[in-house]
């Protein structure tokens, strides 16, 4: 996961969402940010979900330039395993970078850190990698990813 822009001039940034919502996020934890290859602890003040992104606000990182620092770097938040609620992308529609139907998401599989989404592609079971590079936009109510060649 990366922190994919700088939000507004007040220290924001967008992180794209994963399948787990922000109020899963443990805020007594730090998020590690990694420059160099090395973790460097943050802690955030605030966070909300817009629009298939969360929007961020660390602590220390109070305008624009700082937040521009940390745009594109890669990132690992402290998710509360034990919350059980329903994943928000199940029955999310999935469409492909022609704007083709593919699927509506069945399941979400993270394995070892590579997350998937189980999509019914005429009449089958299919299962499609959701990482950030792939994802072209992430609406309310669908995904439109770039399906690397040989997966449908």
């Amino acid at each position: 996961m990366k922190v994919a822009k700088s939000y507004g001039d007040k220290g924001d940034v967008v992180i794209n969402l994963s399948p787990s919502d922000p109020k899963d996020i443990n805020f007594e934890e730090p998020v590690f940010i990694y420059f160099d290859g090395l973790p460097v602890p943050f802690f955030i003040e605030s966070c909300q979900a817009k629009g298939g992104r969360w929007i961020v606000k660390f602590e220390n990182i109070d305008n624009f330039e700082d937040a521009e620092e940390i745009v594109g770097k890669e990132i690992f938040l402290n998710i509360d395993e034990d919350q059980d609620s329903e994943l928000p992308i199940i029955g999310m529609e999935v469409y492909d970078s022609n704007n083709t139907l593919i699927g509506v998401i069945s399941d979400y599989t993270n394995a070892s850190g590579n997350e998937y989404i189980a999509v019914i592609y005429e009449g089958e079971e299919v299962l499609l990698p959701l990482h950030d590079d792939l994802i072209l936009e992430w609406g309310e109510d669908h995904i439109i990813l770039e399906i690397p060649a040989g997966l449908l």
